[in-house]
């Protein structure tokens, strides 16, 4: 079965008030055409048996009329003007949510997405980090450019590897000890004063801390990195733009005290 989202545009001082429903037009053509001769409607054509579905830029506020997508697997509503997650309990196939620079503020409606594996909920207005309990398959999260103030809730997501958290206002990393098996995790742009709480991501690969406050008195002795000294997967480390990279000593000390990390601010330690 072929249904058609609409979507309504109206222009004013080029701010796009959208209206999107869903509906089955049996004549789907003589349809779009005598719609969009009034240049204010346009339909999306969707099979209702798509695992796939991008609508980028399309001005959309409410999520709404997705239901008849039985097998969607992936949900692109990034750059729209949507406020809330809302009316995607019938989506339980989705592995895949795409919801990055639109309006929202909350985290919330997500406990049906149980086969959700990517949450991408970047620039948006988030404040704190909730309702994620359910998603314990999720594997990659992005949450930059929020004003996220605090790392938590996280707990029940045993199945992360990926989390960003950059450009945010948390000021100190804490919670994690239950996501061990994280790889990469990006926390810079934050309020960051000490590495710490690390020591359980025995899996991680990549840690960004630029553009934080980590300060170089907190790096001068070898107790203080000794987290990141045993973690022995860890190959990437991102420090730059904190207090302590304006010392001159800075990369010779920090490639001392890490002799197991391959590149210090994205530029290779040694060769061979």
């Amino acid at each position: 079965m072929i249904e058609l989202i609409k979507v309504a545009n109206c222009f004013a001082q080029f701010h796009f008030c959208v209206d999107m429903s869903s509906t089955t037009v049996p004549e789907a053509g003589e349809a779009v055409q005598e719609e969009n001769d009034n240049n204010d409607i346009e339909y999306v054509e969707v099979d209702a048996s798509t695992k796939e579905l991008d609508l980028t830029r399309h001005r959309i506020k409410k999520i709404e009329g997705f239901d008849f997508l039985h097998s969607i697997e992936h949900l692109c509503l990034r750059w729209n003007l949507i406020k809330k997650i809302e009316n995607l309990h019938m989506l339980v196939t989705l592995t895949e949510l795409d919801l990055y620079d639109n309006q929202i503020t909350k985290i919330e409606n997500l406990d049906e997405l149980v086969n959700l594996e990517s949450l991408d909920l970047s620039f948006n207005r988030i404040t704190v980090l909730e309702n994620l309990s359910a998603l314990k398959k999720l594997k990659n999260a992005y949450f930059v450019h929020n004003k996220i103030r605090k790392i938590e809730g996280l707990d029940e997501l045993t199945e992360l590897e990926y989390l960003e958290l950059g450009d945010n206002q948390i000021k100190k990393i804490e919670n994690l000890s239950k996501n061990t098996k994280i790889k990469r995790l990006f926390l810079g742009a934050n309020q960051i004063a000490n590495i710490e709480n690390l020591d359980l991501l025995n899996d991680i690969e990549v840690l960004s801390l630029p553009a934080n406050a980590i300060q170089e008195i907190k790096l001068a002795k070898m107790s203080d990195v000794l987290e990141l000294i045993k973690l022995p997967n860890l190959k990437l480390i991102y420090l730059e733009m904190n207090p302590l990279a304006e010392c001159g000593t800075y990369r010779s000390k920090i490639i001392h005290m890490l002799p197991q990390i391959e590149k210090l601010d994205a530029t290779y330690c040694r060769i061979g």
